[in-house]
């Protein structure tokens, strides 16, 4: 790999500051091949009372590495939405004289931080979210926290076009386990969010018939200017072979699945509990695992249709891997914490100074491609 033995040097930039005393941070977090050497640069910054895996994204072998040398917690919305439920599980991880940060992926506390700031008071510095979900979830919420969230940099921007690579090309890697391809399909992509862009872009180059379902106007018009067809979402049901979904808000139902034409393949950008508005645990008709982490709902006409890595995020079939790029997120994790550290902040949200995101940039230009900078403005 291109990038082998960069991470510790780049990681560095963030840590030689070093540790933030009385500090405990829960970490939810990807479990992902490339994680421990994150885990272990948060470690310089302050300590980890917990790891807090999501659900879908665990790599076996990195889960026994983190079971060694930190607590884990299994992580699901019953707990971290219900009141009681968040202090049992995380008053016990922070020591009495320790301030509490803890950086969420998918916004698993938004409802509940007014809770975890009535108990812990000041001692709860803040949250730092890295997805436009949680964003979003956060948003809709009254904030008696400060919440740094990375989800709509730009340095969040080039990491959400690799996952749009890694996304088409997990889910043409299936459909070819399905004897099928995506050459000359019908395809419909639902969002054309940051990452939907990625993934149009990428599906047009190959060869397949593409509409896009979207209800923002904004973002409507940006796609018609870039030269993409608008459909509705029934069309898209009617016709599509193949489905992506990329909005993270619910964009098919029980009803949805019934009016999709038969032999339709489809995929998710994020997890089954955010994309789809069912629940695959309480569908009433029968399913098959037909090949590995393709799953068939034989619906009540007896047509078949195939939820690609049974409809939970589909690039994390191949590990989610979109190379250097997510250092640069990670960066923007660290740097979060040394901000709420040093606050305090009013509780809301907040996004980086531009300043830190360009040191960020620089760092990583130098450390993984070589690129140093000359006659820059800083």
């Amino acid at each position: 790999m291109r990038s082998q033995g960069s991470e510790h040097l780049f990681f560095r930039h963030f840590t030689g500051q070093g540790r933030i005393d009385g500090l405990c941070i829960l970490l939810v977090t990807h479990l992902l091949p490339d994680r421990p050497r994150f885990i272990e640069a948060l470690g310089q910054i302050g300590r980890i009372g917990a790891i807090l895996p999501k659900p879908k994204s665990v790599h076996g072998p990195t889960l026994e590495w983190v079971s060694r040398h930190y607590p884990v917690v299994p992580l699901n919305r019953q707990w971290t939405n219900c009141p009681q439920g968040v202090i049992e599980q995380i008053a016990p991880l922070v020591a009495p004289h320790e301030r509490l940060l803890i950086l969420d992926i998918g916004g698993y506390f938004a409802t509940t931080q007014a809770t975890l700031s009535e108990y812990f008071g000041p001692r709860l510095l803040g949250v730092v979210e890295m997805t436009e979900n949680g964003h979003q979830r956060y948003e809709q919420e009254v904030l008696t926290t400060p919440v740094v969230s990375v989800a709509r940099s730009p340095l969040k921007q080039a990491e959400d076009i690799q996952i749009g690579l890694s996304v088409v090309y997990s889910a043409e890697s299936l459909a070819r386990n399905l004897n099928r391809t995506f050459n000359v399909c019908e395809a419909a992509l639902f969002g054309y969010g940051k990452v939907g862009r990625s993934i149009a872009r990428d599906l047009r180059g190959r060869n397949l018939h593409l509409g896009l379902v979207e209800t923002d106007v904004l973002r409507q018009v940006e796609a018609l200017s870039h030269g993409f067809r608008l459909i509705s979402k029934a069309e898209a049901l009617s016709r599509a072979e193949l489905v992506i979904c990329s909005t993270g808000n619910g964009s098919l139902d029980l009803a949805d699945l019934q009016a999709l034409r038969p032999g339709t393949m489809v995929a998710s950008v994020t997890s089954a509990d955010d994309e789809f508005a069912f629940s695959l645990a309480q569908l009433p008709w029968p399913t098959e695992e037909v090949c590995p982490h393709v799953l068939a709902l034989n619906r009540p006409d007896g047509s078949l249709i195939y939820l690609l890595n049974r409809g939970e995020a589909v690039n994390f079939v191949h590990g989610a891997v979109i190379g250097e790029y997510v250092y640069l997120v990670l960066a923007e994790i660290m740097e979060g914490i040394r901000m709420l550290a040093a606050g305090p902040l009013a509780p809301g949200l907040f996004e980086l100074p531009e300043s830190v995101m360009r040191a960020i940039a620089r760092y990583w230009l130098a450390d993984f491609h070589g690129v140093e900078q000359q006659g820059v403005s800083q």
